[in-house]
């Protein structure tokens, strides 16, 4: 695993309670499928990991609010983020091109 997506992971761990976070690499994403009430999916384009430091990746995880926008959901989501920013996705995003 990509040692910047690694610390992001253990980032989701503790921000979600201890929860299991799943981390996949597929189709030019970072994939992360957060165990958390209900099921939650973060994806993160390859591009913004490579082209950020950790330090910069987990401000923009802070930023856009990505861990109380999921965590405060009562349905399972999808969320992208990449150099636009993020946003909602569906559960057909990032299967192929």
């Amino acid at each position: 695993m990509d040692p910047k997506a690694q610390i992001l992971r253990q980032d989701l761990v503790v921000g979600f309670d201890n929860c299991h976070v799943e981390y996949q690499f597929a189709n030019e994403l970072h994939k992360f499928r957060i165990e958390w009430g209900p099921a939650h999916w973060l994806y993160i384009a390859r591009i913004f990991v490579d082209d950020h430091t950790t330090q910069e990746l987990r401000d923009a995880l802070a930023r856009w609010k990505i861990i109380p926008a999921l965590r405060g959901s009562s349905e399972s989501r999808w969320l992208f983020l990449g150099t636009a920013g993020v946003r909602d996705v569906d559960d057909t995003f990032g299967r192929g091109y």
